[in-house]
């Protein structure tokens, strides 16, 4: 890994039972190189990936020969199908329920052309135009937990994982600049990406950056976007992609993880819980203030209490430094990065609990749901129209509806049952959207 910031403190814990090697991050010490060395068989072209699992496919494809060099000095990569086990995984209807929960949980946000922008629910949002994200996106899906606990073990500690889904409609927002090291894992669609050194960091006269990578991103592949470059999407080569954009962030390495951060943590708890003497215990739970300072001049025999108050902090900072070592924060880091994946476990147990007990669940709409329009309700809508008639009794609703959702409206009008997945929209996340707003507005109902 690169010097100072992304230098990693530990090993990685050694492998559970029942699965590959893990390679080992070599224990360098502070200021020296680490580097990432690959499982038996982790080598370009080697080993039989016939007992892998899919997970642990992806995880392989991070650390092949030249691949595992390049991420380890952070220059950034593209892994054509590294990812392509967790397609299946992580279809529509499961992005649906996992966005519809994360509302509920308040792991949800919903952006417009980089500007905030939240409806009454992520349906309302996504037809709209609105990006929607979703962090902690590992709680939600056990394949991208599994992904994030094996890439944690096997270089990288504890790695978490945020899910944008991004309607045809919503591009053209700002590029992505990555405060840490980043995993982009494109699910759905196809994107042209640019990997560039940010602009505002370089004088005037410098010269302008250019790509350090240009890659056209198809479902299954990965990128690796180290911290500090700037991600632009570019316009696509050739023919366009009109559908939803779903990706995934995982972020391997955070400011969380750096030198800096870990020794302030090792610090402040050495200071709280270490056994320091009496004096240097008061010391440290005291400030400087006109009151403590008549105190140190009342307690010491000298008259001068500002000669007195260095030597106190001299001889508080010599005993707190006696009490740290390297392997003492190699330690401390080690048990900080335990709690964490343990915490991230828990909560992705939670979810799972929740969802069993969650009897509003009968509600959501998928795929393979079968909805017909509201007994006592007439529709009228056209292939092609904006607007949809709803008509209860003496009660009209004339509802403005994009032209995308008026195939799917019109074959609802028959008044018979349908299965979602079977009503025209090109865009899937689309027509489960109009289909659920449908139903929270008492037009549609489940069947």
């Amino acid at each position: 890994t690169r010097r100072g910031r992304d230098q990693p403190l530990i090993s990685p814990p050694a492998a559970s039972s029942g699965m590959a090697p893990l390679p080992e991050v070599s224990a360098a010490g502070f200021g020296e190189e680490a580097t990432l060395s690959p499982s038996p068989g982790d080598t370009a072209g080697g080993g039989d990936d016939s007992t892998l699992s899919v997970v642990e496919r992806m995880a392989k494809a991070l650390l092949p020969g030249s691949t595992g060099d390049q991420i380890a000095n952070g220059r950034p990569v593209h892994l054509p199908g590294a990812a392509a086990g967790l397609l299946v995984a992580m279809d529509f209807d499961a992005v649906a329920g996992a966005l519809a929960r994360g509302t509920d949980m308040g792991a949800i946000s919903a952006n417009r052309k980089g500007e905030p922008y939240m409806r009454d629910n992520i349906y309302l949002a996504y037809t709209d135009q609105a990006t929607l994200s979703l962090s902690g996106a590992e709680r939600f899906f056990p394949a991208l937990l599994e992904v994030c606990e094996v890439l944690g073990q096997r270089s990288f500690d504890y790695v978490t994982a945020r899910l944008l889904l991004e309607p045809p409609g919503g591009r053209g927002g700002p590029p992505l600049l990555a405060d840490a090291d980043l995993l982009a894992v494109q699910l759905r669609g196809t994107r042209r990406l640019s990997l560039i050194r940010p602009l505002h960091n370089l004088p005037v006269t410098a010269p302008r950056p250019q790509p350090q990578l240009v890659a056209t991103v198809q479902a299954g592949d990965a990128v690796f976007v180290p911290a500090g470059l700037e991600c632009r999407v570019l316009p696509p080569e050739g023919a366009t992609d009109d559908g939803p954009q779903l990706y995934a962030l995982l972020t391997l390495r955070s400011k969380e993880q750096d030198m800096e951060a870990s020794l302030a943590k090792y610090l402040n708890d050495l200071v709280r819980d270490a056994a320091l003497s009496k004096d240097v215990d008061n010391l440290f739970r005291s400030s400087v203030t006109r009151r403590t300072w008549k105190e140190l001049d009342a307690q010491c025999e000298a008259a001068d209490a500002s000669a007195k108050l260095p030597m106190r902090l001299a001889g508080a900072a010599e005993e707190l430094a006696s009490r740290v070592s390297a392997a003492g924060l190699r330690e401390h880091y080690a048990r900080r990065m335990a709690k964490l994946r343990q915490e991230q476990r828990e909560g992705a147990e939670k979810v799972a609990a929740d969802l069993l007990a969650d009897v509003s669940q009968k509600e959501v709409v998928s795929s393979s749901s079968m909805i017909r329009v509201s007994g006592g309700v007439q529709c009228r809508c056209r292939g092609g129209e904006t607007v949809a008639l709803f008509k209860r009794g003496s009660e009209t609703l004339n509802l403005p509806i994009a032209e995308s959702a008026s195939y799917l409206i019109a074959d609802l009008c028959d008044g018979t049952p349908h299965r979602v997945g079977s009503l025209r929209c090109a865009d899937p996340f689309e027509r489960i959207s109009v289909c659920q707003i449908l139903v929270f507005k008492g037009c549609l109902e489940l069947c």
